[in-house]
């Protein structure tokens, strides 16, 4: 056998590798970066698994939360509604010595923890009762403001004002004051004339009702005020010597 046949058949301990053996490293190499392939997509595999189910848990979270805060929403509201009671509200201006009509009322439903007691119950008309407090209009109507027979029988005296003697916004109900200021006034330079005084003749009376029809032809307001018996008639005789004014209470 010559020495290029020799080398053919040699195991490799004279430089030379068998195409087998080179086969065979191959095989092994591919099958080490087939295994870490394959180990490397299980761990991003798990990774992403993992991420999910975090993902997965903090929703759940949430959405446990969300539930829990419904049913502690409805609990509250329930027990709110639970204290929710009617009582009487005023539309309008009351003011003592007045009598209520339904037009005055409405019923309010409201919550009114520990003093329900001490407003008048919506269930039980209050029409025909009398005012014995002031009660501003959108206000809860106390019971003590109210009573089925009035302390004092009040008297309606009409009078007639100019425009420019009535405040703003003067309407039923409202509470003012009366002062007059004599006809016969005059002044004097230098001198102080007691007739040019202002005086106080009703304090604290209700305006009962206003009838605005005679401002249309340029006249006069007319009004009518509710007046304690004891002081009608000083005010009457007064009505001929003196310009009145309205002043509002506020």
């Amino acid at each position: 056998m010559d020495s290029y046949e020799s080398m053919r058949f040699s195991d490799g301990r004279n430089g030379y590798s068998s195409p087998m053996k080179n086969r065979k490293v191959e095989i092994e190499e591919d099958r080490l970066h087939s295994r870490t392939t394959t180990e490397n997509t299980m761990l991003k595999l798990k990774r992403h698994r993992s991420g999910l189910r975090k993902s997965i848990d903090i929703r759940m979270l949430l959405g446990g939360l969300l539930i829990v805060a419904s049913f502690i929403s409805a609990y509250v509201i329930s027990q709110s509604t639970s204290r929710m009671v009617t009582v009487w509200s005023a539309d309008v201006d009351l003011a003592p010595g007045e009598v209520i009509e339904e037009s005055d009322i409405s019923v309010a439903r409201v919550a009114l923890v520990d003093k329900a007691e001490y407003y008048l119950d919506g269930g039980r008309s209050i029409v025909g009762t009398h005012v014995i407090r002031q009660v501003k209009a959108s206000e809860l109507i106390p019971a003590f403001a109210v009573a089925e027979n009035p302390p004092t029988i009040l008297k309606k005296v009409p009078i007639s004002l100019n425009l420019l003697r009535i405040p703003d916004g003067i309407t039923s109900g409202v509470v003012v004051d009366v002062y007059g200021v004599s006809r016969n006034a005059y002044a004097v330079a230098g001198q102080e004339n007691e007739k040019a005084k202002s005086k106080l003749f009703l304090s604290d009376v209700v305006v009962d009702s206003i009838n605005r029809e005679a401002t249309k032809l340029g006249g006069d307001i007319g009004l009518t005020l509710l007046v304690p018996p004891e002081e009608v008639a000083r005010f009457i005789a007064s009505i001929a010597e003196y310009d009145f004014i309205l002043v509002r209470n506020t």
